[in-house]
């Protein structure tokens, strides 16, 4: 497949290819007798790799070292009897990632609490007060102005 086709498949614009290509995260492709690239299924299953990584919240030197010691590992002999160092290299990059995630989701959820917080007290029949600037008004109340 050519460029244009991968960036379709992968969700991706052509410049998007060409730079994993200059990052070292996909091998250069082979060229037809034109010039074009010619890519194949493991070039796509790569791209979407990387896509779903940086979604992820993935650094593109992260996923290199991911595309890195997966090749590592996917070339130890089977049945592994330990956990090589690759593989426990993975495992920690996997958890790093996993302690953010988890950490973005609670503060997702303690903003999703608070609008839906806010838009119920403003669906509410009588809406004394705005129920952003509550917090507001208590600071003011709280330092007293004074008088010129």
């Amino acid at each position: 497949m050519h460029i244009g086709d991968l960036a379709r498949g992968a969700a991706v614009n052509i410049q998007t290819i060409r730079f994993y290509e200059r990052q070292g995260l996909i091998p250069a492709p082979l060229r037809n007798e034109s010039g074009y690239r010619c890519y194949d299924e493991h070039d796509l299953e790569r791209v979407i790799f990387i896509k779903r990584n940086q979604e992820l919240g993935f650094t593109l030197v992260e996923i290199k070292q991911l595309i890195e010691l997966h090749r590592v590992v996917a070339a130890i002999p089977k049945p592994l009897r330990r956990k090589p160092n690759e593989l426990r290299g993975i495992i920690a990059i996997g958890r790093e990632r996993l302690d953010v995630i988890n950490q973005k989701i609670r503060i997702l959820h303690t903003m999703r609490r608070q609008l839906v917080s806010l838009i119920q007290q403003l669906e509410s029949p009588v809406v004394l007060t705005c129920p952003v600037s509550r917090t507001s008004h208590k600071t003011q109340r709280k330092s007293p102005q004074k008088s010129s």
